[in-house]
C-alpha cells in the first residue's frame, strides 16, 4: 500500500486539531492551564508502548472505535495529571472505583470531543465504545494492529497534553485497524483533490470571457462538495460527543495550528485542481517551485515496506545498546524505538529545556541522511566516566577525555544502529566516524533546516532512546533520512531478507 506524503500531513494535522478539541474540554471541565506537544504520526512496536506505560505510571483507558475508521484510541494519564481530573470532577477524599469512574468520564468526553473532526473528515459518523479502564495494560488488551503480516509495527496517530506547571501529562494515541487504513488515506487524497469551497466563491467572483464560457460552464457543472456532518456517538447509550461550535476551541472558526484559514489546505495552499487547459496540476509533470516534481523528496512511501523498516530501527537500536553493555559492563536497555512523521517546526523544539551534547554523522549510501547521537550533561558525564581507564578526580564540566569517551561511544553506536540497513537492504550505507559537539541544540537546528530545506513542512526521523538503571545516563537516537533516498530503499527493501541485519564489528573499522 502506497501512501501519499500530502495525506500524511493533512492527517498529522488533523490529530493536533482533534487535540485542541479534547483539550478544550479537559479544561473547561477542569480549569487547568495546559498546552499541546507535538503531533506526530508514529510506526511502533506495541511492546514499547507497552514499557512507556510501565515506565511512566501512566493510569491507561481504551475505547475502541468503530465505523470507517475502525482501531483502538488510547488515552495515558501520568500521575499529577489523574490527580489533577480526579480532583477535580471528584472533589475531597475520593474512593479508589470513584476515582477511576472520574477518570473514565473525562476521558470519554475528551475522545469524543477528539474524534469529531476525523467524522468530519471521512464523511461517515464514528461511534466508540464506552472507556475500558486499563489496569495491567499487556498487547491482547491495548488491540493494536500491525501494519501488516510481515511487520511488528502500528501505525499512531499521536499527540500530547502537558500542563503549563511541568506538572501533569495526557497522551493521545489513536491506532486504525489495518482494515481501515486503505478508506482513511483514500478518503484523504480524494479530499486533496477536490476543489476547497473558498475556490469554488472566488470563481463565482470572476466573469468568464467568451473564449471561457465552455470551460465555466463546466466548471458551474461541477457539484459542490459541501463537508460531511458526522457525529461521534457511544455505543452503549451514554452522552454522545458534541459537534458544535460551542465544543470548537476556536469558536467554529478553527485555522488549525498552522494558521490556515477555511479556504486553504493543511500547509496554506488550496489543494484544489484547476479544469482549464492550462491549469497547474500537482499531480502533473509541473515544476514546483522551479524543482521536477520529486526532485527534492518522494511523493509517496511504500507503508508495508516503512513498517518493516520501522522494525530495523528497533532492531538497530538494541544493537546499540548492547554494544554500550560490551563497552562499558552496564546493562542498556531500549525505549520508543521507531519512524516517526513530524512537523519540521516541531522536531528541535522538544529538547529545549536542557543543554545537550553529543555526536553527528553523515551516512551516504542507500539511504542517505544524518545522525545524531543526545546527551543530556549529567548523562554524558556518567557514561563517558565509566569508560574510562582512570578517575577523572570529580571534576565539574566535560573534560577532553569526556569528550573523547563521547566520541568513541557515538562511534559503537551509529556502527550499530546503521548497518543493519546495509545488510537488509543488500547496498551500502557508509559513514566517517561521529564527531564531538558541545552545542548540539544549535547543531540539530541546522542539521535540520540543512537537510529538509526550505519547501518540506514535515519530516521522516528515526527516533530511539537508550537508557539504564545503574548509572544515570540517557541517550537519544535521531537519523533524519532523506526523503527520496527513504522512498528508493523501501523501493529495493526484500521483505523476506528483515532478520539479517546482524554484522560483524570487525569489518566496520
Amino acid at each position: 500500500m502506497k501512501v501519499d506524503i500530502d495525506a500524511l500531513e493533512e492527517l498529522n494535522l488533523l490529530t493536533r486539531d482533534g487535540t485542541e478539541r479534547a483539550n478544550s474540554a479537559l479544561t473547561d471541565m477542569t480549569a487547568a492551564s495546559t498546552a499541546i506537544g507535538t503531533t506526530k504520526i508514529l510506526l511502533v512496536n506495541h511492546e514499547d508502548i507497552i514499557d512507556r506505560i510501565d515506565d511512566g505510571g501512566y493510569e491507561v483507558v481504551r475505547f475502541d472505535i468503530e465505523g470507517k475508521l475502525s482501531g483502538t484510541a488510547l488515552l495515558l494519564f501520568d500521575q499529577p495529571a489523574t490527580e489533577a481530573v480526579v480532583e477535580a470532577l471528584v472533589p475531597g477524599e475520593a474512593s479508589e472505583g470513584m476515582a477511576s469512574a472520574g477518570l473514565q468520564e473525562m476521558a470519554n468526553i475528551m475522545m469524543g470531543s477528539f474524534t469529531t473532526d476525523w467524522g468530519d473528515h471521512l464523511g461517515a459518523g464514528l461511534s466508540m465504545t464506552a472507556p475500558t479502564y486499563l489496569d495491567d495494560p499487556d498487547a491482547d488488551s491495548l488491540k493494536l494492529d500491525p501494519t501488516g503480516p510481515e511487520t511488528d509495527s502500528t501505525l499512531v496517530f499521536q499527540s500530547s497534553i502537558t500542563w503549563r506547571s511541568g506538572d501533569g501529562r495526557i497522551d493521545v494515541y489513536l491506532a486504525p485497524d489495518r482494515s481501515a487504513l486503505d478508506p482513511v488515506f483514500a478518503e484523504t487524497e480524494r479530499d486533496e483533490r477536490e476543489p476547497s469551497e473558498g475556490e469554488a466563491k472566488l470563481d463565482g467572483l470572476v466573469e468568464p470571457s467568451e473564449d471561457d464560457e465552455s470551460a465555466a460552464a463546466a466548471a458551474d457543472a461541477e457539484p459542490t462538495v459541501e463537508p460531511a456532518t458526522g457525529d461521534t456517538t457511544v455505543d452503549d447509550g451514554g452522552e454522545s460527543a458534541t459537534d458544535s461550535a460551542g465544543d470548537d476551541p476556536f469558536d467554529g472558526n478553527a485555522e488549525g495550528a498552522f494558521d490556515t484559514s477555511d479556504d486553504t489546505g493543511g500547509f496554506g495552499t488550496d489543494g484544489s485542481v484547476g479544469e482549464g487547459a492550462n491549469a497547474f496540476d500537482p499531480d502533473e509533470d509541473d515544476d514546483l517551485f522551479g524543482f521536477e516534481d520529486g526532485a527534492d523528496g518522494t511523493d509517496s512511501i511504500q507503508l508495508e515496506k516503512l513498517s518493516v523498516f520501522s522494525d530495523l530501527t528497533k532492531e538497530g537500536t538494541e544493537a546499540a545498546a548492547r554494544r554500550v553493555t560490551q563497552m562499558t559492563g552496564i546493562e542498556t536497555s531500549t525505549e520508543i524505538a521507531g519512524i516517526t512523521f513530524t512537523p519540521i517546526d516541531d522536531i528541535a523544539p522538544q529538547r529545549e529545556d536542557e543543554d545537550y551534547v553529543g555526536t553527528t554523522v553523515e551516512f551516504e549510501g542507500t539511504p542517505s541522511g544524518s545522525l545524531v547521537i543526545l546527551f543530556d550533561k549529567a548523562s554524558a558525564k556518567n557514561i563517558a566516566e565509566e569508560m574510562m581507564p582512570v578517575d577523572p578526580n570529580d571534576c565539574d564540566g566535560l573534560t577532553g577525555m569526556h569528550e573523547s569517551a563521547i566520541e568513541e561511544l557515538g562511534n559503537i553506536m551509529t556502527s550499530g544502529f546503521i548497518d543493519g540497513w546495509a545488510n537488509v537492504l543488500e547496498t551500502g550505507v557508509e559513514h566517517n566516524p561521529p564527531e564531538y559537539v558541545g552545542d548540539m541544540n544549535m547543531a540539530f537546528i541546522e542539521i535540520i533546516t540543512e537537510q529538509l530545506g526550505p519547501f518540506q513542512t514535515h519530516a521522516f526521523t528515526i527516533e530511539s532512546t537508550l537508557q539504564t538503571d545503574d548509572v544515570a545516563f540517557t541517550c537519544e537516537i535521531h537519523a533524519l533520512p532523506d526523503e527520496a533516498d527513504l522512498g528508493a530503499a523501501l523501493e529495493a527493501l526484500a521483505v523476506e531478507r528483515k532478520d539479517q541485519t546482524g554484522a560483524d564489528p570487525g569489518d566496520l573499522f
